[in-house]
């Protein structure tokens, strides 16, 4: 009688692990295809959390944290025609090197001086720019390590 019904008892446990199995599959297929994205995805994502903490350090303070700019002295990034028009290589140089010319954005002038910063390294400059990418231009890809090393190879 006792293992009879001990053998009732594991065969109504072993049904019901195979009922779950197709469950926890699937479970599991979710979890990785969720959780699974491309070395480069994962890479450009840290860029942008790392971008972002350095433009609110280095950049905000002029460009404001919406990139809106301020009034008529520093020209925004958000909602311009500079995605277009500037070299992503000649951004790199700005960042870096800053700039002493006017610079002319969405048909209005802007003659404020803006200073570099030499210690912004490549890394960080590449994060601040696939950042203000992400946020302000059509093209939401990654600037990488070594395309900000070349760029900065090449500044003028």
């Amino acid at each position: 009688m006792l293992t009879s019904f001990f053998s009732l008892k594991l065969r109504t446990n072993t049904i019901k692990i195979c009922l779950m199995i197709p469950k926890i599959a699937l479970l599991i297929l979710v979890i990785f295809g969720v959780s699974c994205n491309s070395r480069e995805e994962i890479t450009r994502q840290q860029y942008v959390v790392e971008g972002m903490n350095l433009y609110q350090t280095n950049c905000a303070n002029c460009h404001q944290v919406d990139g809106s700019g301020l009034k008529d002295l520093y020209p925004p990034l958000a909602k311009t025609d500079l995605w277009q028009r500037v070299d992503i290589n000649t951004l790199a140089c700005l960042l870096k090197n800053g700039q002493k010319d006017s610079i002319r954005v969405n048909g209005k002038v802007f003659n404020a001086y803006m200073p570099g910063n030499a210690k912004l390294q490549a890394l960080d400059i590449a994060e601040i720019i696939t950042y203000m990418r992400e946020k302000w231009s059509p093209n939401k890809s990654i600037f990488s390590l070594d395309s900000t090393r070349i760029a900065l190879k090449n500044c003028p």
